[in-house]
């Protein structure tokens, strides 16, 4: 099956829906209330990646957000269920990656879940290396944090 990796607008129908299933999805894992609001954070998104398959449909998504003059947030890592294990969020991480080297980024951060440890997996075959967490994921005992220098 091929699949297409396209940039979408951060106000995309794509963008929301996708935004949407990984939130109900995090607040199945981490409890009703205690995942943040995305609406607001996706509108600061430096970029969206969406992939589509062949009849167009939108699978999954990542977005990098800017954290500061060196450094950028990978974010809203999401493969649909019917859609994992085809290697979908290594081409989104890629193609994140690949972007935030083209702004001239040194170093990529993201936060993840104790409960994703597929997500743990996937960023530490990535060369991502575990970092202290930080604002407000600082006191939170279910995140961990990853980095990874990309310059």
């Amino acid at each position: 099956m091929n699949y297409k990796i396209k940039k979408a607008s951060l106000i995309s129908p794509e963008v929301k829906s996708l935004s949407d299933e990984l939130h109900k999805e995090l607040e199945l894992f981490y409890g009703k209330g205690l995942i943040e609001d995305f609406k607001n954070e996706n509108d600061q998104m430096l970029v969206f990646y969406i992939a589509y398959n062949e009849i167009e449909e939108a699978v999954a998504c990542g977005a990098l957000k800017h954290f500061n003059d060196t450094t950028a947030e990978i974010k809203r890592m999401y493969v649909k269920p019917a859609f994992r294990g085809r290697g979908l969020s290594k081409l989104i991480l890629r193609q994140l990656e690949d972007y935030a080297k083209d702004l001239n980024y040194q170093r990529l951060i993201l936060e993840t879940g104790l409960k994703q440890p597929e997500a743990m997996s996937l960023y530490r075959k990535f060369g991502y290396k575990p970092l202290q967490c930080y604002g407000r994921h600082i006191n939170d005992p279910d995140s961990r944090c990853f980095e990874k220098t990309i310059y």
